[in-house]
């Protein structure tokens, strides 16, 4: 499957060569499959944080990182955070949004604005919690994809102290809580253990059943 090379190439990078940066077109790339990524709803309820090599926050982020090379070794860092809540304001920007766009009027999009309310209304505590963080996981596969496509490294990350990252970022201020983190520049070859192993997976008969 030719189309799907670039999936073939891509492995999570462990370590990342200092002296390649990506270029500003790279991160804009990334940065607008993120933008056009699919959400529930379209509400597009997280920020993405975007560290470059110049950020002065790339040493603070080490020990946030519990130490992982990728943080000061990875030409960009990216931080999603999804929002805590999701306000009647919120709802509306959507909603005008959507009819600046398209040139719609207000009025034909009040059922789906009721839509909006009734189905965020009925998520409590982690309900919403859970539905909003997968919606930063949907982005990270887009970016993750998009970037193997233009022959750029990633790395999701999980391993991070999210409570002193949040703090340290004052993201509870900002009504936001960090969910995922991604790694991206050029894989350093000679120090990557993983870079020349073969990628594994289950085969299509294990992970596929027709119903």
């Amino acid at each position: 499957m030719k189309d799907l090379e670039h999936l073939n190439w891509r492995y999570a990078v462990k370590r990342y060569d200092t002296n390649k940066t990506l270029t500003t077109e790279e991160v804009d790339c990334i940065l607008e499959s993120i933008r056009l990524t699919p959400t529930s709803l379209g509400i597009q309820a997280f920020k993405v944080l975007v560290l470059g090599p110049e950020s002065p926050h790339r040493e603070a982020l080490r020990p946030l990182l519990n130490n992982q090379p990728q943080s000061v070794e990875a030409s960009h860092i990216f931080i999603f955070a999804a929002q805590k809540s999701i306000s009647e304001k919120d709802i509306e920007e959507h909603i005008q949004r959507i009819a600046t766009e398209r040139q719609q009027p207000l009025e034909e999009l009040s059922k789906f604005q009721l839509g909006i309310k009734g189905f965020i209304g009925g998520l409590a505590g982690n309900d919403l919690t859970e539905w909003v963080n997968k919606q930063t996981y949907i982005a990270l596969g887009v970016a993750m994809s998009e970037a193997a496509r233009m022959k750029i490294d990633t790395t999701p990350m999980e391993g991070f102290k999210a409570k002193e990252l949040d703090s340290y970022f004052k993201l509870p201020e900002q009504n936001l809580a960090s969910t995922v983190i991604l790694a991206a520049g050029k894989r350093d070859h000679n120090n990557d253990f993983l870079a020349n192993l073969k990628k594994v997976r289950k085969s299509a008969e294990e992970l596929f059943e027709e119903k």
